[in-house]
């Protein structure tokens, strides 16, 4: 199986390019952004207040992109988010004040980006590969956008071990402050990379048709099944995911060093899972694929919490993410597929805000109950939403599967 034989192929491989590079600058933060909260005296449950506004504001910034890009170029809405996150990840370097920490970090998505893919250049991502991949590409396509993204986040929390390899003192603020700096390259380099881009024309409005209604009422029927199948996804993974650092921090007392290593793992290896969804997802089609890998994931979350040492949860949270976050880029296919291509960039919004959204409410719930010292109960919680998650993805969107269509 070749991704390379088809028009638009080296496109592709751009905005997979694009993606690895923001996404380095991601997962540095990814390790350090929390525990430089810590170091700075916040609590589980003002971290968790952070992330909820920071969570929320990325869904906003989609909510704006997606529908605009399917009426304006995405090239100079990709610059515009580029330049404004980079240039903003440089202000918590000069300033000290919370005020200015706070606003950087809800605008630019510091600490979560893990959870909100590349924020609001994923419904720009999604809708642009749509229009150079033929339909049955995509959800490999999909999968390598989604590679890249995890490769970059591996590499960016190898680097989040950079303040105990400088052998400074880990209760200091400032040693954290150069991972601001890395966020900053980091996109600023995605700035400059993107003016190699050459993105195809946009669709002309065709008349409507006898018909169109209807279509468009059943579309809009297959997105809110789609809200509702994935909040549950998201808010059982909004309640643990975004304090993972500070639960591995305070219930086995690591620092930047072990959790850079675990976090750099964890995403590489992933990365080598979506491998595997994908061709699982080519094979026997996209929600029998989703249905196996997740359906496997969800076991390992409800053991992880009550595991006694730091490598064995390791281990637990390492295979759990292999077979979870392998099938990002296949539902991202699944759900461009339940539209026509005029609103793909609608599709890839819905698709995305719909987990965000309940992903946001989870930090504040999980920081609640790990302030009340309920340790395990977020996973268990999540565990439960995850199980729901399959049961209604299976029953509303078989019949949608663009493998499974094609005879697969």
């Amino acid at each position: 199986m070749t991704v390379l034989a088809f028009p638009g192929a080296r496109d592709s491989w751009r905005i997979l390019a694009t993606r690895g590079i923001r996404s380095v600058a991601q997962g540095t933060l990814m390790v350090d952004f929390t525990l430089y909260l810590k170091a700075e005296g916040w609590s589980a449950l003002s971290i968790g207040e952070l992330f909820t506004g920071a969570i929320l504001a990325q869904i906003l910034f989609i909510l704006a992109v997606g529908p605009l890009t399917d009426r304006i170029p995405k090239k100079p809405v990709m610059y515009g988010i580029a330049l404004t996150q980079g240039s903003l990840a440089l202000l918590p370097l000069v300033s000290d004040r919370n005020w200015v920490l706070v606003v950087c970090a809800v605008i630019c998505g510091f600490g979560v980006s893990g959870i909100s893919a590349s924020g609001p250049f994923s419904p720009i991502e999604l809708a642009w590969i749509a229009r150079i991949v033929p339909v049955l590409h995509r959800g490999q396509i999909y999968s390598l956008n989604n590679i890249s993204g995890l490769l970059g986040l591996s590499a960016g929390s190898a680097l989040g071990m950079l303040p105990i390899l400088l052998g400074k003192d880990l209760s200091d603020p400032s040693v954290y402050r150069p991972a601001f700096l890395l966020f900053a390259v980091g996109h600023l380099l995605s700035f400059f990379f993107l003016r190699k881009f050459e993105e195809p024309p946009l669709l002309p409005d065709a008349p409507e048709e006898p018909g169109d209604a209807a279509v468009s009422r059943e579309e809009n029927r297959r997105l809110l099944r789609l809200v509702g199948t994935n909040a549950l996804n998201g808010i059982g993974v909004g309640i643990f995911f975004p304090l993972l650092a500070w639960w591995f921090s305070v219930r086995f007392g690591k620092g930047p060093r072990s959790l850079g290593i675990f976090f750099s793992l964890n995403y590489l290896l992933v990365a080598v899972g979506t491998l595997f969804t994908a061709r699982l997802a080519y094979r026997i089609g996209v929600v029998r694929s989703v249905i196996v890998t997740r359906g496997i994931s969800f076991l390992f979350l409800f053991v992880l919490p009550f595991v006694p040492s730091f490598p064995v949860a390791c281990a637990l949270y390492v295979v759990r993410s292999i077979f979870n976050q392998g099938s990002v880029g296949v539902r991202q296919s699944l759900s461009l597929n339940l539209v026509n291509e005029k609103r793909h960039g609608l599709a890839g919004s819905v698709h995305i805000v719909s987990n965000q959204l309940p992903v946001a409410l989870g930090p504040a719930i999980g920081g609640y109950l790990y302030h009340k010292g309920h340790l395990a109960l977020p996973f268990v919680l999540g565990g439960f939403f995850q199980a729901a998650y399959l049961y209604f993805y299976w029953k509303f969107f078989l019949e949608h599967d663009p493998n499974r269509k094609s005879g697969r």
